[in-house]
């Protein structure tokens, strides 16, 4: 599967530290292989996307026909919907 990022995505990921994006985009590398790896969320504002945690952060991302979209990556210690 291909990785296709959103704009949204983009700019967290350059907020995130240097060594965390790199273990995010290397995890998603993985997770191209293996889409399915993850488990999807069950509440909240990226209800029914999939999910892991790296460090604090934690990144969201859905899927597509042979494509993998990275929908957000947020710091864990954040409140949402």
């Amino acid at each position: 599967m291909k990785i296709r990022w959103t704009a949204t995505a983009l700019r967290q990921l350059a907020e995130v530290p240097a060594a965390v994006g790199e273990e995010i985009v290397e995890r998603l590398e993985r997770a191209a292989d293996y889409p399915l790896m993850y488990p999807e969320r069950r509440r909240g504002q990226y209800l029914g996307y999939r999910w892991f945690p790296v460090s604090s952060w934690l990144v969201f991302y859905g899927l597509g026909e042979e494509v993998i979209i990275i929908r957000g990556i947020l710091h864990g210690a954040r409140r949402g919907p």
